[in-house]
Formats: C-alpha cells, structure tokens, sequence
C-alpha cells in the first residue's frame, strides 16, 4: 500500500492497471489527434494491459506451487509473448495501415509498464529460520 500521513491510498498492485489505462487512454488521445485508427492504439494498449494480467497471474501461479515456479514462469512468458506477437501479426496482416499504431501503442505500455515493475512484483522478504537442536 501506498501511505500518505499513515493513510493507505492505493494498493502496490493496482499502480500497474492504473498506469497502462491511462497510458491506452493518450494513446487513444494521441491516435486520434494525429489522424491514426484510433481502434489500433486502444488495441496496443490492451495489449499492454493483457501483457500486464498475464504477468500477473503467472506471478501467483507460481507462489501458489513453488515446486514449478520455473515452469510457470517460463510457461507465462512464453504464453504473454505468443498473445502479443500474434496479435500483433493479425493487426499487420489485416489491417497493415493500423499496424504501427498499434504496435506503438503497445511499446508505450510496455515501457512503462517496465517503469513501475519493480513497484509491481517487489520479492517478498526473505524468511529467516532459527537454526535449533533437534
């Protein structure tokens, strides 16, 4: 949480929706300022936001079962890479004008979704055991 004179203001885990809504939301502003398929931009920054879910919930999987955290974690980039490229692809294919807005859009999250990470996904403390005599 995030506390203000011992006040909590805003959970660490809702930074990263918050952020990318309103990094798709100036996507949006901007697409439709320059002329660009404004669908394209909120597309990209859906992206940016399904890359964050995805992330998310690989993050839990993997602290639910610490015996294939690895997997998990492989897994869920691999998956997160998958549905963005591929969307990506689709955009190109079908819509090729559309493309570069989307794509755009997309790395604006995505930068800044790199940005507040570390906020994000802190590592828990470590848990420190007694040594005793058995």
């Amino acid at each position: 949480m995030i506390l203000v004179g011992g006040t909590r203001l805003i959970s660490k885990q809702a930074i990263a929706p918050i952020v990318l809504g309103l990094v798709a939301a100036a996507s949006v502003v901007v697409a439709a300022v320059t002329g660009r398929p404004v669908w394209a931009a909120a597309l990209g920054g859906g992206l940016a936001l399904a890359y964050w879910g995805l992330e998310a919930l690989a993050w839990r999987r993997a602290r639910v079962r610490r015996d294939l955290a690895l997997g998990v974690a492989v897994g869920g980039m691999a998956l997160r890479l998958l549905v963005v490229l591929a969307t990506l692809v689709l955009v190109g294919v079908l819509a090729r004008p559309a493309f570069a807005t989307a794509a755009l859009a997309f790395l604006a999250g995505f930068t800044a979704y790199l940005g507040i990470r570390p906020l994000t996904f802190a590592p828990a403390p470590a848990r420190t055991e007694q040594a005793g005599v058995r």
